[in-house]
């Protein structure tokens, strides 16, 4: 509307001036058009410049994430750092549907990450918009936006058994983790032969079905301690991933 009221500013001024019978008319109304375009350049321009007609107003939204890790013993939140590793990043995560998102990529965005003694993981953003007031946004109608983004707050909230690295330490970890869990694999593999032939020999009579039975039972210790051992394994991993190279 304030550019239709522009240009019928322009359309009296001119008009005003060109088109009057007398002087004192021409005068009068080429004031009242010049008037009327000055208004409107002025407003234009404050509300551009300094959002005259305009309030801030703020909306927050919660969502719980789950970690970007594939092995569900580790809590793992991914970052890339943009430009200035220290300050700019952006962090990737999966949603409640196991779906990956990122944060926003923008100098309007700002991210925080903070361990608590919480069970759950969250991202909590708020975001706060520049907004028109109810005349003003009949006035301005047509213009553009009428939602502008101030800025936007992330805030990630994660439990203290939680851990962040960048995408390429997370690489480097999940490369290492597969590597050693293959070696487990294949030292449990040998285990439960070896104890199993150890077993068979003091017992030579064992039915098959006992025999299976054995098996069972020798690989599920196995499994326990090799379990442990990796469990034990992957908080060092943690650490040497956090010294490795950002990028």
């Amino acid at each position: 509307m304030i550019l239709i009221l522009l240009f019928v500013g322009i359309l009296i001024f001119i008009g005003g001036l060109l088109l009057m019978p007398t002087k004192a008319t021409r005068l009068i109304t080429g004031a009242i058009g010049l008037l009327l375009l000055l208004t409107m350049a002025t407003l234009m321009i404050g509300n551009d410049n300094w959002h005259w007609g305009m309030h801030q107003t703020t909306t927050t939204s919660t969502l719980n994430i789950t970690s970007m890790s594939p092995d569900k013993r580790l809590g793992l939140l991914v970052y890339q750092p943009i430009r200035q590793s220290k300050h700019e990043r952006v962090y990737v995560y999966k949603n409640s549907h196991a779906t990956q998102q990122h944060t926003n990529v923008s100098l309007k965005t700002s991210n925080r990450v903070a361990y608590t003694s919480t069970k759950q993981a969250q991202l909590t953003t708020k975001q706060t918009y520049w907004t028109y007031n109810q005349h003003w946004q009949w006035l301005f109608k047509w213009t553009g936006s009428h939602h502008e983004l101030i800025r936007r707050q992330n805030a990630f909230v994660l439990p203290d058994s939680w851990t962040t690295l960048s995408s390429v330490q997370a690489k480097w970890l999940a490369a290492t983790v597969k590597t050693q869990e293959a070696a487990a694999k294949r030292n449990l593999q040998n285990q439960v032969t070896t104890a199993f032939k150890a077993a068979l020999a003091q017992q030579p009579t064992m039915t098959t079905q006992q025999q299976q039975t054995l098996k069972e039972k020798l690989a599920k210790q196995a499994q326990l301690v090799a379990d442990q051992r990796l469990s034990q394994n992957l908080t060092k991993l943690v650490k040497t991933a956090h010294s490795q190279p950002i990028r």
